[in-house]
């Protein structure tokens, strides 16, 4: 018995013209469709980081609005330290300036350390993601602030070696611990210090403690050491702080401008 095939009529130019054209578009479509749905996650993973970026710079920006005014009273506080402590007084008005600028001026650091939060520009710079952001001034911001970042760094180790090898070693001689015992009631007043301080400065209640009077050999190193110290912190202040305040200032803008954050 036979079997018969049926027989298909040869395709023409025409019909492989039209297969490839189906199958092209095909393939074109899809890949349009999936390179979309990428620019669109990369999308939304950039406002993601975008986001996160301006709640880390937008806190350092408070930060910063909080340690430059404490700065700047510890310099002024330094200052009149060089200019004026001769010393211990019996004249409260005098002897509680003193006191309190001893203390704020030398002794209250912790108000003046500023470490810049990186944790989201570290992971945006080893990770590649900076190409995230595709506007020209924030990738100039994102560089500008991770190099002033390492600047701070820098700077605020710097400060801390030379007060702790230079500054205390000379001041820890004349230093009343028993101010401080009395102003925190011996560590139950948890309030900070510095406060607890100009409260006492403005106040009528004058705390008497043998008085102090150092050599002149003594009070010179000591008046070096304050003026160094300022000298320092101010030189700080007006350079990689100041900077740091513009960039950062320029970057929050910056992602205002982008993403419309309030």
């Amino acid at each position: 018995m036979e079997v018969h095939h049926p027989h298909h009529p040869p395709k023409s130019l025409k019909d492989y013209a039209s297969e490839f054209i189906v199958i092209f578009v095909a393939l074109t479509l899809g890949f349009f469709v999936e390179n979309q749905r990428e620019h669109y996650i990369e999308g939304l993973r950039e406002k993601e980081l975008a986001h996160s970026l301006y709640l880390e710079t937008k806190a350092d920006s408070i930060e910063l609005a909080e340690v430059i005014p404490f700065r700047i009273k510890k310099e002024s506080y330094l200052n009149e330290l060089y200019l004026n402590y001769k010393e211990d007084m019996d004249d409260p008005v005098i002897q509680k300036r003193i006191q309190v600028a001893q203390f704020i001026g030398v002794n209250a650091n912790s108000q003046i350390q500023f470490e810049p939060r990186s944790a989201i520009l570290r992971q945006l710079e080893s990770s590649g993601m900076l190409r995230y952001f595709k506007d020209i001034a924030i990738q100039e911001d994102l560089l500008k602030i991770i190099n002033d970042q390492e600047k701070i760094r820098i700077r605020m180790q710097r400060e801390a070696n030379v007060y702790h090898q230079f500054v205390l070693p000379n001041f820890i001689e004349i230093q009343n611990v028993d101010l401080v015992r009395d102003l925190t009631e011996t560590g139950k007043n948890n309030r900070p210090l510095s406060v607890l301080l100009e409260e006492y400065l403005h106040s009528s209640n004058f705390l008497i403690y043998p008085k102090i009077k150092p050599t002149p050999a003594y009070l010179k190193r000591l008046r070096k050491s304050w003026e160094f110290y300022r000298f320092l912190l101010a030189a700080t202040r007006n350079n990689e702080l100041k900077k740091y305040r513009e960039i950062n200032t320029k970057l929050l803008n910056d992602l205002r401008r982008v993403y419309h954050f309030k």
